[in-house]
């Protein structure tokens, strides 16, 4: 199981790419000299086409700036998501965990240094914390919001003490950023957590070595890693804003990878790709899944046996297989099985059933009583308006179309609404302009948790962004709050039967991780984030 994504778009300029290498930040780790001497520069090598502007030059692990695939290359955490979720050791090889689940004690690893050098030690920890966590735009994060002290016990103990309980603390301290840790020599005045950033120094696998806005950045091999060392000397990250330029780059060898959401692939070429015995289609489970939101201020979506019909009218297997080339799974609940508490036996939902659809809509009291295929109760026609952009996911328009097509069989008539970004995210979180909206899930560490609270839980005095109901929100509260893994268990598995009893949203697809490979890639595995999405020290290339 797997998943991820990340990067994003920019125009293909072979000769603009090939030619100025900058550089960048000199002495944030061995010189190119010493690169060389380990195969850094003459070493082995990979390219891999991105999207967008990685922004090397602003790499700070306490920012939410810079590629964010990058971040986990260049700066470790003290603990790392695996597998379904599981919290794994990093730079922290153990911890403790008070009885009330307010404090928090790491016994970090020893001997680790960073890659210029200095050492890694409790100090260097509290510093990077130190840096953002009072900072007001982190307070989404439970670990900024109720961390209220830092101590360092000794050289490789650090404490943390929170205001309350929080079970996704230690999940949290595996996001991409801010929570990474950075040399105190990184800013300047070097050791101030209020100082300067300057160049990227972490304890990662991998280094800076050179950036051209726009265009390239390359990373090297960090000698000094105190994990598995990387099989590769450089991995070469190329910008190519457009997509179909990527897959041209892919088929000319011009670039070894691209995918994720850093590089995506459009879902029409993977047929196309599949047969080029150049190239592999590397594909795995993710986190996160496709659905819709509907407007609860609406007073046709009050009823459930609305909403039910909504649900049972939607071919979700058709989706995946006519319109995703097989790029994904038909959505049997809100999240698939890879996000933590989510189950085969409280990850069910409503599968396709068009006549039972239709009678459920007959029970609620709409009839086509004009003979136009479109239902109507007390003299108004059952009609929703959907809500979608496409600059993220293109692939929305055909697949909303086809949603409509299939509401359309059932007797509801669906207009689509076709919105640039920013409005679209303006309907979804201010004004809730829509009936039907297309969103998708957060993904990895966020899930199931940070969803939860985020859409259906209210945030001060403004009621919840996807679905409004008091006891989903009394269950999601309770069990963040919890720290008995058995309790926390009952409490998501009594969240997931009240969403489908009241059928709160409709569940479409859950995407696949797509990754195009040329074949003298070795050892090309999938991550267990976005954030990471191929596990980059074990890739190798053919001799």
């Amino acid at each position: 199981m797997r998943k991820r994504n990340g990067y994003t778009r920019f125009r293909w300029q072979a000769a603009a790419i090939a030619a100025l290498v900058v550089t960048l930040l000199a002495g944030c780790g061995q010189s190119k000299e010493e690169a060389a001497s380990e195969g850094g520069a003459s070493g082995k090598q990979i390219v891999i086409a991105v999207a967008s502007d990685p922004a090397l030059d602003r790499l700070d692990a306490g920012s939410y700036q810079g590629a964010i695939e990058v971040h986990p290359m260049v700066y470790d955490s003290l603990v790392e998501y695996g597998e379904k979720g599981a919290v794994v050791p990093s730079l922290a090889e153990s911890w403790d965990v008070s009885e009330d689940g307010k404090v928090y004690t790491f016994h970090l690893r020893k001997g680790v240094v960073f890659s210029d050098g200095t050492p890694f030690t409790a100090d260097a920890v509290k510093f990077s914390f130190e840096r953002w966590y009072k900072d007001p735009a982190n307070s989404s994060l439970n670990v900024a919001k109720s961390l209220q002290k830092i101590e360092t016990v000794d050289e490789t103990t650090v404490r943390f003490t929170f205001a309350g309980a929080f079970y996704p603390l230690l999940t949290e301290l595996t996001f991409a950023r801010p929570v990474r840790i950075i040399s105190p020599s990184a800013v300047e005045p070097a050791g101030d957590p209020e100082g300067r950033f300057v160049k990227p120094i972490g304890t990662g696998a991998w280094m800076v070595d050179s950036y051209t806005p726009d265009q390239e950045a390359v990373l090297v091999r960090n000698s000094s890693y105190w994990g598995q060392a990387p099989k590769l000397a450089k991995i070469v990250l190329k910008v190519i804003p457009d997509a179909q330029s990527r897959v041209l780059a892919l088929q000319s060898g011009a670039v070894d990878i691209s995918g994720g959401s850093s590089g995506k692939i459009p879902f029409d070429n993977l047929e196309l790709l599949r047969g080029d015995k150049q190239l592999t289609v590397q594909q795995g489970t993710g986190t996160s899944s496709h659905f819709l939101i509907f407007n609860y201020d609406l007073p046709q979506l009050q009823d459930a046996s609305v909403r039910k019909a909504i649900n049972l009218a939607l071919d979700k297997k058709a989706v995946v297989d006519k319109l995703l080339s097989g790029a994904g799974r038909e959505a049997q609940g809100l999240f698939p099985l890879t996000v933590p508490y989510v189950t085969e036996s409280n990850n069910v939902w409503y599968g396709y059933d068009a006549e039972e659809a239709k009678r459920l809509l007959q029970q609620a009291g709409y009839a086509d009583s004009d003979g136009d295929g479109i239902v109507e109760k007390d003299g108004r026609a059952l009609e929703l308006n959907l809500v979608l952009q496409q600059t993220e996911f293109p692939e929305w328009k055909p697949i909303a179309e086809y949603v409509q097509s299939q509401l359309q069989m059932a007797g509801i008539r669906v207009q689509l609404q076709v919105l640039e970004s920013n409005a679209y995210y303006d309907a979804l979180w201010t004004t809730r302009k829509y009936d039907l909206i297309f969103y998708r899930t957060y993904s990895d560490a966020y899930n199931p948790h940070a969803f939860l609270l985020s859409l259906f839980h209210r945030t001060g005095e403004a009621p919840a962004v996807a679905w409004s109901d008091a006891r989903l929100e009394e269950l999601i509260e309770e069990a963040v709050a919890s720290t008995d893994l058995e309790r926390r268990q009952e409490l998501y598995d009594a969240w997931f039967a009240r969403a489908r009893e009241e059928a709160i949203y409709a569940p479409i697809y859950y995407p696949d991780d797509i990754f195009v490979v040329n074949r003298r890639v070795q050892n090309f595995k999938l991550g267990y984030t976005t954030y990471t999405p191929i596990v980059w020290n074990e890739l190798d290339v053919a001799n």
